[in-house]
């Protein structure tokens, strides 16, 4: 069937995100940054992903700080501003880099007449940097767990996006990587969902937290075969 409009995940989906070598070398460096003890501070970061994700941590320094402190460090005023200074230039450079078909993409959607959204499970950095990206610009109502205070699978959030979009759930299509169990979760509220899986989709595995493990909807190889299912 054809459809008005189309949410997108973010991470995994629009732009490829980190390797996991990526993300440790970049948990690394933040860690160096607030002179922290590293083994503690890596294991905080995973383990408070839901609260830095839902904004209970605050922003980038304030986050920085609680989780110092919860692996016993308390960084200089100095030391903090550096790290987060650090970490907004580490998410500037993944979020300037979306996947190659991923402009046009949304542009022709647009040209179409087809509304775009987005939803995504993200700290601080994601929503401050997100007008910063011209190719991001297509996306209608962009949609930040962060700022929501609160993360998929919540009905919520797709109930939110429909409305921003002016759409019923049956008009519209969700497509995502199956992180945070995001495809059961629009199916739920009556979007059709699809699982775009890339050939780099095992490498980035680890970047999906509680993933739709037992979906076994549709999938799709590429984003490009959107334009088509929108058609019908």
């Amino acid at each position: 069937m054809p459809y008005r409009g189309v949410i997108f995940d973010l991470y995994g989906t629009l732009i490829d995100g980190w390797t996991s070598q990526e993300a440790d070398l970049r948990a690394q460096e933040l860690g160096e940054a607030l002179e922290a003890p590293l083994g503690p501070f890596l294991e905080l970061m995973e383990a408070t992903y839901t609260e830095r994700a839902t904004g209970r941590l605050g922003d980038v320094a304030p986050m920085l700080r609680a989780l110092c402190l919860q692996a016993g460090h308390d960084p200089s005023e100095r030391a903090l501003a550096r790290a987060a200074e650090l970490r907004i230039s580490q998410f500037r450079e993944v979020l300037s880099r979306p996947r190659p078909e991923v402009p046009s993409l949304l542009a022709i959607l647009r040209d179409r007449g087809v509304s775009v959204g987005m939803i995504t499970d993200c700290s601080a950095e994601t929503p401050r940097l997100w007008p910063e990206l011209g190719w991001g610009r297509p996306v209608q109502s962009p949609l930040f767990s962060w700022v929501e205070g609160r993360r998929k699978p919540d009905p919520e959030l797709y109930r939110k996006a429909l409305s921003l979009l002016g759409l019923e759930a049956e008009d519209c299509l969700y497509v995502g990587d199956g992180g945070s169990q995001e495809l059961t979760g629009a199916e739920a509220v009556g979007l059709s969902a699809r699982r775009i899986l890339y050939g780099n989709h095992l490498a980035l595995e680890h970047m999906r937290y509680d993933p739709d493990r037992l979906w076994e909807g549709e999938s799709i190889t590429s984003l490009i075969e959107v334009l088509a299912l929108v058609e019908g």
